[in-house]
């Protein structure tokens, strides 16, 4: 650990060196964390690009697996941070919370997930977030990484119902759900090209742009009796197809 932390700090004094960055106010300061999950996170790390192009400063929180698990240094290299923070800043919540204005999570794992959606605030990741939350803090997360464990959704009810419990959880708290694509909008408000309703009328059909569809969603969206069309990649949890049967709704996935 002693070892990670070193390497962390000496990454962040060469991006502050680089960057010449000195002080920024609060409120276009933003802390990215990073727990020990790599799906699709070069697509993540593109994401958070697009908000240091509209003028959001990021720093880099590492969880203790993200250390080891992730590619750090390119990471840091893609983005240039403000600062860097390992396990050991967990002293620091106190800090951290009032220098930056919200957390942004990208690729939260299961584990994150369920320690805060229960309480159980025992790392630096968990801490944080529920600190932020807490306080009513801006939290975005994007839940990805727990809905495609080892790169595929699951079949088992059980576990699905669980998953979308916490993630419930977590959004009656104040989290803000993000995903590949809308980033921008979520976070500060900009709309991009992929930004487009969630649902609308096609016919007697409904469209939705959402990648992961829930229970709570089918719930929601209520398109009784009708074909909900899901874009190509779209993943439908197993209590979501319950539901769809139950409400007699047709899914279908576009080739």
């Amino acid at each position: 650990m002693a070892k990670n932390k070193i390497t962390l700090n000496v990454l962040a004094d060469i991006t502050k060196k680089l960057n010449g960055k000195g002080h920024i106010d609060s409120d276009n300061k933003a802390l990215v964390v990073f727990t020990g999950s790599n799906i699709d996170l070069d697509k993540k790390i593109e994401e958070l690009k697009e908000l240091e192009s509209h003028g959001m400063s990021l720093s880099l929180a590492f969880s203790f697996m993200g250390e080891r698990i992730l590619d750090v240094e390119n990471i840091v290299n893609s983005l240039n941070p403000f600062e860097i923070y390992g396990e050991e800043d967990i002293f620091r919540l106190e800090e951290i919370a009032s220098s930056y204005s919200k957390v942004i999570g990208p690729n939260i794992t299961m584990n994150t997930l369920s320690k805060v959606s229960l309480g159980m605030v025992d790392s630096f990741v968990s801490n944080i977030l529920w600190t932020y939350l807490y306080r009513s803090k801006g939290v975005y997360l994007d839940f990805a990484s727990v809905n495609n464990y080892l790169g595929r959704p699951t079949e088992n009810k059980g576990i699905s119902k669980q998953i979308e419990n916490h993630i419930n959880n977590l959004k009656d708290m104040g989290v803000v759900e993000i995903e590949e694509g809308n980033y921008l909008d979520r976070i500060v408000g900009i709309k991009t090209e992929q930004d487009i309703p969630s649902v609308k009328e096609i016919g007697n059909k409904n469209y939705t742009s959402k990648q992961v569809i829930t229970e709570r969603d089918l719930v929601e969206l209520s398109p009784k009796g009708k074909a909900l069309i899901l874009p190509k990649g779209s993943i439908v949890t197993p209590l979501a197809r319950d539901k769809a049967r139950e409400l007699g709704i047709d899914i279908e996935i576009e080739g």
